[in-house]
């Protein structure tokens, strides 16, 4: 016989529809992350890359963004159009992770905005220095991050097929 699944001991005080945009954006960041791992992985295998492979691969996604621009100067130098293309698809990248930072690493509860209760989230920054900030995002909200998350997926996918194979 199974155990019934155990349930959380803190409440989160929100909405069915915005825990579901939540798990949409973790998920969508999910499948953009590994695409944008797979097409750098396979620009660093490229011989005239290995000056420029580091002996680990960095985990954070600021820093393998910064790696994978450095193998797009270097592998399409001689390629401006398909440079500027891949460094553009890059910078929505980490765009796109700014916004995905905030809906997950966020704290989500009830907030209040000009008198009406709604869903809010807490930010915290710990750099340059410690700031908190309230945001107050709808369901709806939540899945434009989504959106826009899937959109640099895309992007990012049809670039490295029509360009990579």
């Amino acid at each position: 016989m199974t155990k019934p699944p155990k349930k959380p001991s803190v409440q989160l005080l929100i909405d069915d529809a915005t825990l579901r945009a939540i798990g949409h954006v973790a998920a969508q960041w999910a499948v953009l992350e590994i695409e944008f791992d797979i097409l750098l992985g396979r620009l660093l295998r490229h011989p005239d890359a290995k000056k420029i492979v580091p002996k680990v691969m960095p985990q954070s996604f600021d820093r393998r963004a910064k790696l994978f621009r450095e193998c797009a100067k270097l592998l399409l130098h001689d390629q401006p159009a398909l440079r500027k293309q891949l460094i553009a698809i890059i910078d929505d990248a980490t765009s796109a992770r700014k916004k995905r930072d905030d809906v997950i690493h966020g704290q989500w509860h009830l907030g209040r905005k000009k008198g009406k209760v709604g869903t809010a989230v807490t930010v915290v920054k710990q750099r340059p220095q410690f700031k908190a900030q309230l945001h107050h995002m709808s369901a709806a909200q939540v899945e434009n991050v989504a959106a826009i998350i899937s959109e640099v997926t895309l992007t990012l996918i049809w670039w490295a097929q029509m360009n990579v194979g």
